[in-house]
């Protein structure tokens, strides 16, 4: 019998998955989930292999429900999340990505509904932007976030930025795909969760504040791994101009047929980004492939010419 099923408040861990972003970010995160009106146990912050380490800050070094976990190598956001969950003992799990500010009702609005639903295995609720004007926050809301719905219901799964989850359905599917390196793993995880029996559900009560500071890479770089490029070893160049070439010119069109003209800068700009970030990294690694195998020796060069 659960803790929800027996009338005990259930204990609730907190995993939040670090890779290089702003110290200040983690720290308002860290500080959000402890303003929780719901009580949380622990907060796993795992950094996974940042290419600076991750320290959290000061004011909560002495916290025992602090918890730091470091992975030797980056690894992925599935498998940072698993490192924390393979630690935690707690009846429910709350990811919350750096960046993401729940509410203080937040925890407390979706134990609720998941005591109230208990065929749901994980629920979330809207993300809004804290500087909803910035012409590149309104991009990305409008063309890189999921649009959410009027009401709380079933959905194909819960978008990633912060979910709750019932541990024992996370268990059940031997938790995140870490194939699933940067994208897509909330998809997959849900989906597994789907097929044994415990639905994902948008919650309308309450809502999380993304403080992202938005620039042309940053935009760049997500619409690197929504295209499916993920480096030159694995991804054709090729492929991706096509791809972001026909979708930019899409998008224009529409934004134009909506008079939505202020986006037309911000649609070729990142466009020209975009490409030159992955034309950049693609020579980088023709370079260094061919610093690997050397140059060509006379033995191995053209015939030789000597009678």
């Amino acid at each position: 019998m659960s803790d929800q099923e027996g009338g005990k408040r259930p204990e609730v861990d907190v995993i939040i998955p670090v890779y290089g972003e702003r110290s200040e970010a983690l720290a308002a995160t860290l500080s959000a989930c402890l303003n929780q009106t719901f009580p949380v146990s622990r907060i796993f912050v795992v950094d996974d292999g940042s290419p600076e380490l991750v320290s959290i800050p000061p004011w909560t070094q002495s916290s025992p429900q602090i918890s730091l976990i470091r992975l030797s190598r980056n690894q992925g956001i599935s498998a940072a999340r698993n490192a924390a969950i393979a630690r935690s003992s707690a009846t429910l799990l709350a990811c919350v990505n750096t960046e993401v500010l729940p509410d203080p009702d937040w925890l407390a609005t979706c134990q609720n509904y998941l005591a109230a639903h208990p065929d749901v295995g994980a629920c979330y609720t809207r993300v809004v932007p804290q500087w909803p004007d910035r012409l590149l926050t309104r991009w990305r809301m409008r063309f890189q976030e999921p649009k959410h719905e009027d009401q709380s219901g079933p959905v194909l799964f819960a978008h990633g930025h912060a979910v709750l989850f019932r541990k024992e359905a996370v268990d059940l599917v031997g938790g995140y795909d870490v194939r699933y390196r940067r994208h897509f793993e909330d998809w997959d995880i849900c989906q597994r969760m789907r097929k044994a029996g415990w639905e994902s559900h948008y919650v309308v009560l309450s809502r999380c504040v993304s403080i992202q500071e938005d620039s042309l890479k940053s935009l760049a770089e997500k619409q690197l791994r929504d295209s499916g490029w993920y480096s030159p070893a694995e991804s054709s160049l090729v492929r991706l101009y096509l791809h972001l070439s026909k979708w930019t010119l899409i998008r224009a069109g529409r934004n134009m047929l909506k008079g939505r003209l202020y986006f037309l800068p911000v649609d070729a700009a990142l466009w020209a980004t975009t490409l030159w970030i992955a034309t950049v990294r693609t020579l980088r690694n023709a370079e260094k492939d061919t610093g690997k195998n050397g140059p060509l020796s006379p033995s191995h060069g053209s015939a030789s010419t000597h009678s």
